[in-house]
Parts: C-alpha cells; sequence; structure tokens
C-alpha cells in the first residue's frame, strides 16, 4: 500500500463516518429523554458503525507501518493499543475510544434492552468531537509519514 492509497482509504472511511454521522443526528434529539426501543437499537448500531469505521482506519494505518495487528480473538484490543503506542492516538483520545470499543463488545454480546440508555447518550453526545479530534490525530499522523 502507498501513501496515497492509505490517504485514500481514510478519506473513503471518514466518508462513511459522516454518512453514519449524519444518520444519528437525524434520529438523536439531546433534549429528547425517551426513545422506542428500535430507535435506541438503531442509535447504538450507528456508534458501533462509526466506532467500526475508526477502527478501520486505524488497522490500515498499522498495516502500512508493517506493525502486525493479526486476527486473533483480541485483535480489536490490540489495535487500540498499538495505536496509542506508536502516537497516532494520544493518550485522552486512547481513553476516550476504549470506551467506545467496550461499548462495541457490550452491544454485540447483549441484548439492546439490556443497554443503558445513560451509557448510550454519553457516547453520542461526545461523538461528534471524538470524530474531529480522531480525524486531526489521522491527518497529522500521515503527513509526518
Amino acid at each position: 500500500m502507498t501513501i496515497d492509497e492509505l490517504k485514500r482509504y481514510c478519506d473513503e472511511e471518514f466518508g462513511n463516518i459522516d454518512r453514519v454521522r449524519g444518520e444519528l443526528s437525524i434520529l438523536y434529539n439531546p433534549e429528547r429523554a425517551e426513545y422506542t426501543l428500535p430507535e435506541r437499537a438503531a442509535m447504538a448500531s450507528f456508534i458501533m458503525n462509526i466506532y467500526t469505521g475508526i477502527e478501520n482506519i486505524l488497522k490500515q494505518m498499522l498495516i502500512y507501518d508493517r506493525l502486525d495487528v493479526g486476527d486473533a480473538p483480541d485483535w480489536h484490543e490490540k489495535v487500540l493499543k498499538k495505536a496509542g503506542e506508536i502516537g497516532i492516538l494520544p493518550p485522552d483520545l486512547f481513553q476516550i475510544l476504549t470506551r467506545y470499543l467496550s461499548f462495541r463488545n457490550y452491544f454485540i454480546y447483549n441484548y439492546i434492552f439490556n443497554i443503558k440508555w445513560e451509557d448510550m447518550k454519553v457516547l453520542i453526545d461526545a461523538i461528534e468531537d471524538v470524530i474531529k479530534r480522531f480525524r486531526s490525530e489521522v491527518d497529522e499522523y500521515i503527513q509526518m509519514i
């Protein structure tokens, strides 16, 4: 993979993330107190999709840097950890993204009605800033390559 291919890949993934974020913003209103179970399921899926896009970008960046991320059962945690270790993610953004990874894992293995709205709301309220900061860190790291 060339640097141009990596940039193109990241741009496409950010496009996907932006599309999902747009769908989430249609459904979510910060002043609204309650949502139906199907609405919460959709929002949980959107959160997971956004995190998956972030993870896809990190994985490709690590592969570009010739760092083994493998497909072992713990590869999701490994990708995030390596991205923090090599400086793609500053420590505070790494910590924030670990919360999204935890949510992703919980969402996959639990019923939607067991997911607390308060936990999702915190992630949704922060998502705009997280995406913006992540994009900035990715752009900065790619410029250094």
